[in-house]
């Protein structure tokens, strides 16, 4: 009976040994789908942040294309402004001289005339004294009387 009882707990022993080894098949396998499902996990993280990276590396290029596109375009507008500016001083510089000139060319020719009036004016008032004094003779030697003028000296 011994035996019997050897005999039964070597089938108990190998019947455990067997249900253990079921267990730790199960556990391993249920611990690969965990380490499988851990690595898929891990590599969709991955993709998802890679994905996000590339997106993100698309935004900044955009975002710097604008940026440089609008920087360009100031530059484009201050340096058309100051060569409009330019442009336009240059007119004026010119249009100031061409009035100075005229100006000038005005005052020299309102001088002249004033001198030649002047002149003009002196010329006949020697003349009125000339004919005053050529009359005053006429008078003198037509009546024979001396005039004012002619006592005062």
């Amino acid at each position: 009976m011994e035996e019997l009882g050897i005999s039964t707990a070597t089938v108990e022993a190998e019947r455990e040994i067997r249900q253990l080894k079921d267990t730790i098949s199960v556990l391993r396998g249920e611990l690969e789908a965990q380490d499988f499902e851990k690595q898929r996990a891990v590599q969709e993280a991955v993709a998802i942040a890679n994905d996000e990276i590339h997106q993100l590396r698309i935004t900044i290029t955009s975002i710097r294309d604008t940026l440089e596109a609008l920087e360009f375009e100031k530059k484009k507008a201050v340096q058309e402004a100051v060569s409009s500016g330019l442009d336009e001083i240059h007119q004026l510089n010119g249009t100031v001289s061409a009035l100075r000139e005229k100006l000038e060319s005005q005052m020299f020719e309102r001088r002249q005339e004033v001198h030649d009036l002047n002149h003009a004016s002196r010329e006949e008032i020697e003349q009125l004294h000339q004919t005053i004094i050529v009359l005053r003779q006429e008078i003198e030697r037509t009546t024979g009387v001396e005039t004012e003028r002619d006592n005062e000296r």
